[in-house]
């Protein structure tokens, strides 16, 4: 039998405009089989004000797994500018 440490945290990183829909999904999935407070999933569970790579950081360090989703578009996403994000160090 498979037990978990239920302290643990599933990070997934995905971008929103590649692969939102599938990331729902999984999340869906991962949620109801280890609990909500298992699984961080981007904006969405950090709070409003918070330091966003602080708290990135610290999320990151309590997490035993980490889920990157590539979708078919992760190398074109670009930002306002026009510019590949891929390309931004600080993406």
């Amino acid at each position: 039998m498979t037990t978990y440490d239920s302290s643990a945290k599933i990070f997934i990183s995905y971008r929103r405009a590649d692969s939102a829909d599938i990331c729902g999904r999984i999340y869906d999935r991962l949620i109801k089989h280890f609990g909500e407070a298992a699984v961080f999933k981007d904006v969405d569970d950090i709070p409003f004000g918070a330091d966003f790579p602080r708290h990135i950081e610290t999320i990151l360090a309590q997490c035993a797994v980490m889920l990157v989703v590539i979708g078919p578009r992760w190398l074109e996403i670009t930002d306002t500018e026009g510019r590949r994000r891929l390309d931004d160090p600080s993406d």
